[in-house]
Parts: structure tokens; C-alpha cells; sequence
């Protein structure tokens, strides 16, 4: 377990946003699946971007790293083991991936993940006759007595279980329609699926209370470029608003981007306000009352509650509930971040309204354990002018390796315990 000691300063600078991983392992898991070849460029190398091609590799498949790149080649085999560690992402499309291959195969995860909901996906599909048994932290799937037709999925836990029936129905090649039953819940990252499928060939079109795949996968060599990561550049854009005179240049975002967390563009005024090469300038100001819906954009609750927590206006979340599934429960975690500010919080369990302390506490120690969680702690710990200890940093490779290098770069000061 690493701990650091971050001390605020007058943040000022450039920095490039990491590529998003959730593009990332969608692009390296249909390369695997598909036997596309695949050089793919903008690779952050977090956690779950080797996840993803760890995989691959497991598939037969052969992925070489370099700076910034993955390059993938080969042909897939069916695997007997992977591992899915705790990333959620590629567990949920992996089962997709993996039912339309009629794999035999067992998955590992970590015991976070283990937690984390993935019957009604696993139900969906067994409609389809794949078998499936849960033991501990393995997971076994059996594909041999797959059939073709529609998948039907309730997408209101994830919306990871739509995006692994359309991945498994383009794996089926046959048409096949997913039929969605229920409250959709970040649907923007559905639309990501579908975006990253049609460059492989296969697309998606709206059908009858779902959608249709349809086409084959093309097969010749892609070259990919992953977005700029909207979710880990919250951060900064938080970082920035609280704690920088002298204004931060974050480079490599997209603004036409499908990654839903780009509406922090809207949700801060930023829309419209890039430069040609994909950049923003962002510097101390009061954001005004910023409102964010768990149900579309969870991984931006953390970064804008803390915006909430130094500002009078404040910060609403809406359906906060949503939190609780994932790595961690963020719902407690972010009152509790806020708290230990001293800010103000009204919880009515419809939304969290989180504003600026009346009397301040200054805390010496963070222990937050979740990824997004200890990134807020880091940023509301600037924000408060004064040195915090920060415990379980080694977390923070989950999503954003380089986040405190960047800090450290932007002139805060980042000293390891």
C-alpha cells in the first residue's frame, strides 16, 4: 500500500489527457475476438487497458507495446482461463465476446469485482443456451449450445450488459436483434459500443425496442487513435477551477467525442471553447450551481462534488443510488470526502446537494480505496490550501497512471510516504 503527501500550489501548466480506456479495451477485445489486426494508438497503459490485453494474449493472439501503442495480430483461439481482475468493463463484454464464440472457458476475477452485478447479463444470454455456473471468484462459461436469435437485457444496472449483447450478436454474425427491457442507465456508452464496432465492419441500427447487428467484420489491418479519457480530465478540469490563477491547458480532448463524460463540456461551460487541436484552458473561477445525473455520468459525480465542496452554489447529484454498484460504494464515499472538508450536505436519497463549509476542517489523512475516489481526495486536499496524506495511491493506475506526475508537473507537490 503507497501513500503520499500532496501539497497544494498554484497549479499551472499543460497536460495531455490519457486515452479513455473504455474505448481502449472494447478496440483491443474485438481485435482478439475478430482476428483483426490492430495497431491502436493514444494507449494510457492503465490497469484495465492490460487487462483488456492480457486477454487478448490469452485468445492467441500477439500484442506488442509501444510508446503509446498497442499492435495486435494473430489469430483467436479459444482460452481456457482469463482473467478479468477488476475491471468491469471487460469482464461484462468478454462474457459477450466469449458466449458468441461458444467458448468453453473460466474467467477469474478480483473480489471487488466479484461483487459487482453480472446476472442479468449472464441470464440474457443463457436464454441463448449458454450454461454458467458461479464458484467463488470463477466464473465458468460454457458456449457449446449457443443459439442463434434475439438477446433480450435489462439494462438498468449497466448499460455494459447492452454493449455485451450487441458484442455477442455481432460475434453470431447473423442479424441478431437485442431487445432492451428496462431504465437505461449511461447510454452513452452503448453508443461508444457502436462507434468502435462499425470501424471493424458489423454496425448497429435502431430496431423495435432495441437493436439489429448486422454486417461482417472486415478483417484488413486497422489503425485506431483512442480518445482523450473525458473521465480522468475531470480531474484536472476540477483541479484547475479551484486551484489555478495562471490558468491549465488540457490537451487531446475531443469535443465531438461519443465517451458520454464529455457533457463536463456542458455541465461547465467549456462547450464550444476548444482550440483547434483539442485543447482547454481552464483557471480559478466559480463554476455556478453544477447538477450531474448519476444515471448518465457516474464517473463524473466524484470531480464535480468536489467543485460543489468549495463553491456557494453548490453541486446536485442526481440518482445517487446509482453509485453504490460501483468499485466502491461512491454515494457514502462522497459525503464522507465531504465531510472531512466540513462541507455542507443535504442527502434526500432523490440527490445529494453538496456546498462550500461554513466552518472549514482542514483533514491531515485521506484513506479512500476506489480509483475516482482517491483522485477527489487528491483535488479537494489542493483545494483546501493545505497538505493531506493520501493512502492506497497505487489504486489511481486504474484509470490515470500518470495523474500524479501530473500534478507534480503542474507545480503541486507530490512527495511519496
Amino acid at each position: 500500500m503507497s501513500s503520499v503527501l500532496i501539497t497544494p500550489g498554484d497549479l499551472h501548466g499543460r497536460v495531455t489527457a490519457p486515452g479513455s480506456k473504455s474505448f481502449t479495451q472494447r478496440a483491443v477485445l474485438l481485435s482478439a475476438f475478430s482476428s483483426t489486426p490492430l495497431k491502436l494508438r493514444n494507449v494510457a497503459f492503465c490497469d484495465d487497458d492490460l487487462i483488456s490485453a492480457d486477454i487478448a494474449m490469452k485468445c492467441g493472439l500477439s500484442v506488442t507495446s509501444g510508446e503509446g501503442t498497442f499492435k495486435i495480430h494473430g489469430e483467436f483461439a479459444h482460452p481456457k482461463k482469463i482473467f478479468a481482475g477488476e475491471s468491469g468493463t471487460s469482464y461484462r463484454l468478454v462474457i459477450g465476446l466469449l458466449a458468441g464464440k461458444r467458448s468453453l472457458v473460466d474467467v477469474e476475477v478480483s473480489n471487488q469485482l466479484s461483487k459487482r452485478p453480472v446476472l442479468p447479463l449472464l441470464n440474457a444470454l443463457s436464454e441463448r443456451g449458454l450454461s454458467f455456473s458461479l464458484n467463488d471468484l470463477v466464473l465458468h462459461l460454457d458456449g457449446s449450445n449457443v443459439t442463434k436469435g434475439a438477446v433480450r437485457i435489462d439494462p438498468s444496472q449497466s448499460s455494459q450488459f447492452v454493449s455485451a449483447s450487441i458484442l455477442f450478436q455481432s460475434m453470431m454474425e447473423d442479424g441478431g436483434i437485442v431487445q432492451v427491457q428496462g431504465n437505461k442507465v449511461s447510454w452513452g456508452y452503448v453508443n461508444l459500443t457502436k462507434y468502435i464496432l462499425s470501424s471493424f465492419g458489423p454496425t448497429v441500427s435502431e430496431a423495435s425496442s432495441g437493436f439489429m447487428v448486422s454486417g461482417e467484420f472486415y478483417h484488413k489491418p486497422l489503425d485506431l487513435t483512442v480518445d482523450g479519457d473525458f473521465s480522468s480530465a475531470s480531474f484536472i478540469f476540477a483541479a484547475g477551477m479551484l486551484s489555478s490563477h495562471d490558468g491549465i491547458t488540457i490537451h487531446g480532448l475531443r469535443s465531438d467525442s461519443f465517451q458520454p463524460d464529455s457533457s463536463i463540456l456542458d455541465i461547465l461551460g467549456f462547450r464550444g471553447a476548444s482550440a483547434s487541436d483539442s485543447s482547454y484552458f481552464v483557471s480559478s473561477k466559480d463554476p455556478g450551481p453544477i447538477t450531474v445525473d448519476a444515471n448518465l455520468t457516474p464517473d463524473l459525480a466524484p470531480p464535480l462534488a468536489v467543485l460543489g465542496m468549495f463553491s456557494e452554489s453548490g453541486c446536485r447529484i442526481l440518482n445517487p443510488t446509482r453509485l453504490r454498484g460501483k468499485e466502491s460504494d461512491r454515494y457514502a464515499d462522497i459525503i464522507r470526502l465531504a465531510h472531512s472538508f466540513g462541507s455542507r450536505v443535504y442527502d434526500s436519497n432523490a440527490y445529494v446537494l453538496i456546498r462550500k463549509a461554513e466552518f472549514p476542517i482542514y483533514p491531515a489523512s485521506l484513506d479512500f480505496t476506489e480509483h475516482r475516489m482517491i483522485m477527489a481526495g487528491i483535488i479537494a486536499g489542493i483545494a483546501s490550501g493545505r497538505p493531506v496524506k493520501h493512502s492506497n495511491v497505487e489504486k489511481i493506475s486504474k484509470s490515470y497512471p500518470s495523474f500524479l506526475s501530473d500534478l507534480k508537473k503542474l507545480g503541486a507537490g507530490v512527495d511519496f510516504i
